[in-house]
């Protein structure tokens, strides 16, 4: 027990570190060796990314922020403008960013005035934004570096090809034609693959789409954030030979297309296929110019809100999407913003999925729930016309959605949210197999009444928040981090249940899988399935969903519609315990049931992984999405415990300390972790 307790010691050491951790180390280091007075040497900021994570170039692109220096002491020297080396284009998902990884130094020349002597002493705080595909950090450290006028300064080595800035410039004339920028090297050169703009003038998506023939490179100018004229038309590219080199074009003599060197970007409305971020001011001025706008309010974590995606990608929406010139934005929800939960709260909405047309003079056209392109293409023609819109969800009838409902129940058995439950639940059925078929139809009607009345808890509660003026989505439980970290430490519990790392019998274990011969559990394991069902919703069920959530549904109709979709999902495991022939077709008990419910770990801790990111979706804070990561550790390390110590062969002693030592970890990680929830 003795290298336990050091064990668990060196895991909340660990956890504490973690917690603070920067992924980015910086420092301030020598280029020069003989460092002269009245001439200048060269330094350089040094950064060194962990695998995975990036800083920013100059021009970040379309997020990020460049790296910067405050400088406190210089002992006398001028301290010269950052020399950059050439950045990476990195895709995330659509995202264009300009980037370095790994190792990136960045120079900077110091002028040592005439005269100097003895020693310089350079210090100051570095500032820079670290990222990865989950999110961004913004840091900062002090930095410090000794040199000494004379030669002997121990200097790292780096490679000059890397920087345009000391290198001779290529020259080039631009013109524009329409929409499209033209840039045409005064001297045969080789044209680099990706030439990357100094300044904002082109998007960072234009960047990425560039083009080029054998004389000329061609950029399309639409959405650019600057004018031509702000400032020098420049780009960095590759040199052909393992370094950068700047292009600096200037407008060809007689450039009479529309627009100019002079003239201002094209309208920052976007094409059908394009969207841009969503903000009142954006919709304000879009619909003041006679524009119709459609809003997607989406989120990360929203499951729907992916699935919906998938319409505007259907040819015929996205064509008649750009020829009606809608201007496509996306409020983004992921971090709950307070500015999109208002605007939420104007359409008598709480949660997403929100997807709407408005046009200046007429009623909002707000859309179901799960997006069809028959619909959207519906909604574009009532807005184009004039006239109002209703969501093809209310023109039905009651019984129409009501099957809708019993069939999504039943499509809910094959989500991936349900499936790990679906494989507990085969090794009751196996179990099952040779028991009396009273047993068999008892249980498979106790565990279809606790989905039941799991469905019929959520309308209730669903009737409540209605009745006090809110509107909420399907799935709503899943925008709150709570309920998500409660559910991911289940699923890692259930999962190491399985694997056999400890037994829990008819503990909570043994309630979800329905093990134990407690009526009470086989009730509760239809509970469960319920609560980890919701966020994954089949496309017909969330239709139909969104007319049953409608504030225009009365209390009864809203009950019975989720009894429906509770007798829906519990049909196949009920047809199976009322049926002894069907029963009879399960093999019988043995070896296989072990691997079986081993290998029904796995899904469970798949989806724990998948819960995980949408926790890092919801909760800002990167240090406490650590500290969770961490606490799932240490959840694991109780069960761990509890399983070694706590079997039945030890000792009174050795199980009462297991299980006490297990109870104080897991519950002390848990109300850290909930206590100290952003």
């Amino acid at each position: 027990m003795r290298f336990l307790a050091l064990g668990l010691l060196s895991l909340f050491a660990l956890l504490g570190e973690l917690s603070a951790a920067v992924r980015t180390k910086v420092d301030l280091v020598n280029l020069t060796p003989d460092v002269r007075a009245g001439e200048k040497a060269l330094v350089a900021l040094r950064y060194r990314c962990d695998p995975h994570f990036h800083i920013y170039w100059k021009n970040p692109g379309d997020a990020g922020a460049s790296p910067t220096v405050e400088w406190t002491e210089k002992s006398g020297t001028e301290i010269g403008a950052f020399i950059w080396p050439g950045p990476k284009l990195l895709d995330q998902s659509g995202v264009m960013n300009f980037v370095y990884e790994n190792e990136t130094l960045i120079l900077m020349e110091v002028a040592v005035p005439a005269g100097k002597t003895g020693a310089i002493v350079l210090k100051g705080k570095a500032e820079w934004l670290e990222c990865d595909d989950k999110g961004c950090w913004p840091h900062d450290t002090l930095v410090e570096l000794s040199l000494k006028v004379g030669p002997g300064n121990a200097a790292y080595k780096y490679d000059p090809k890397l920087y345009p800035d000391l290198k001779p410039s290529l020259s080039a004339v631009f013109r524009v034609v329409g929409d499209e920028l033209q840039v045409t090297p005064a001297a045969k050169t080789e044209l680099s693959k990706v030439w990357f703009p100094e300044r904002n003038f082109i998007t960072p998506d234009a960047t990425a789409k560039q083009r080029h023939d054998a004389t000329t490179l061609f950029f399309n100018l639409k959405e650019a954030t600057e004018k031509l004229d702000a400032g020098p038309v420049s780009f960095v590219g590759s040199d052909g030979n393992g370094g950068f080199v700047r292009l600096v074009a200037t407008a060809a003599a007689g450039a009479t297309s529309k627009g100019s060197a002079e003239a201002s970007p094209p309208s920052a409305h976007p094409a059908s296929s394009d969207w841009q971020p969503w903000s009142p001011e954006a919709q304000a001025k879009a619909l003041a110019d006679g524009k119709t706008v459609y809003v997607d309010f989406t989120a990360r974590w929203c499951a729907t809100c992916q699935v919906n995606k998938r319409v505007y990608k259907q040819d015929d929406v996205a064509k008649a999407l750009g020829q009606a010139g809608v201007v496509m934005m996306k409020a983004d929800w992921t971090k709950k913003d307070e500015v999109i939960a208002h605007e939420l709260g104007k359409y008598g909405r709480t949660g997403i999925p929100l997807n709407v047309f408005l046009k200046t003079g007429q009623p909002p056209a707000i859309l179901s729930e799960a997006l069809t392109g028959t619909e959207v293409l519906a909604a574009l023609k009532a807005v184009s016309s004039g006239k109002a819109y209703q969501a093809e969800t209310t023109t039905h009838p009651f019984a129409i959605w009501l099957l809708l409902a019993f069939g999504g129940g039943v499509l809910l058995n094959l989500m991936p949210c349900v499936f790990p439950m679906i494989g507990l639940k085969v090794l009751g059925f196996a179990k099952e197999a040779g028991a009396s078929r009273s047993t068999v139809v008892l249980n498979g009607l106790l565990y279809s009444a606790g989905v039941i009345v799991s469905f019929l808890a959520l309308a209730l509660l669903i009737v409540g928040l209605k009745s006090g003026g809110s509107s909420v989505g399907w799935g709503f439980q899943m925008q709150s981090p709570g309920f998500v970290l409660g559910t991911c430490v289940l699923m890692i519990v259930l999962g190491l249940s399985l694997v056999g790392v400890f037994e829990i019998g008819v503990g909570l274990g043994g309630v979800a899988a329905g093990e134990g011969d407690g009526k009470v559990a086989t009730f509760l394991s239809g509970v469960l399935a319920t609560v980890v069902a919701t966020p994954c919703t089949a496309p017909g069920l969330g239709a139909a969903l969104g007319f049953a959530l409608d504030k225009e549904r009365s209390t009864g109709e809203t009950l019975l519609f989720f009894v429906v979709i509770g007798l829906g999902m519990a049909l196949p495991y009920l047809l199976l315990s009322m049926f002894p022939r069907l029963a009879a077709l399960l093999p019988r008990p043995g070896e296989w049931m072990e691997s079986l419910k081993q290998g029904m770990s796995f899904p469970l801790f798949a989806y724990a992984l998948y819960l995980l990111w949408v926790l890092n979706a919801l909760v800002e804070d990167a240090a406490w999405v650590r500290d969770a990561s961490l606490g799932l550790a240490l959840i694991a390390t109780a069960c761990w415990i509890l399983g070694r110590w706590g079997a039945l062969h030890r000792t009174d002693v050795e199980r009462v300390v297991a299980k006490a030592v297990a109870g104080l970890i897991f519950v002390g990680t848990l109300t850290y972790l909930y206590a100290t929830l952003p």
